[in-house]
């Protein structure tokens, strides 16, 4: 399943953040994810037209707990921390997609 601009930060120089994203969320469950959509690429996309050079890594993908309706499947949150390499206030979105 692919994504597009998806959410929009700003980072300095030298700073990182973690992004977290649930694709297809449950409805009617405590624990905050989505559906399990298998293997998951997460990638920062520059906005605008300032340079930007963003750098992902520690890619996750979490299985939460059914807390209020066991035997429906387990809410999925997928993550990546996304750092600024570059020398310029970076502004992005989040885009991705699984493996074909």
């Amino acid at each position: 399943m692919a994504f597009n601009q998806v959410g929009e930060f700003w980072l300095a120089p030298g700073q990182s953040t973690r992004v977290h994203i649930a694709l297809g969320g449950l409805v009617n469950e405590a624990e905050w994810g989505g559906q399990d959509f298998g293997a998951q690429w997460i990638m920062a996309d520059g906005i605008g037209i300032n340079p930007v050079r963003l750098m992902v890594s520690e890619h996750t993908k979490e299985k939460k707990p059914i807390r209020l309706h066991p035997g429906s499947p387990s809410p999925i949150v997928y993550s990546v921390t996304v750092t600024n390499i570059g020398n310029e206030l970076a502004h992005f979105s989040i885009q991705g997609g699984g493996n074909v």
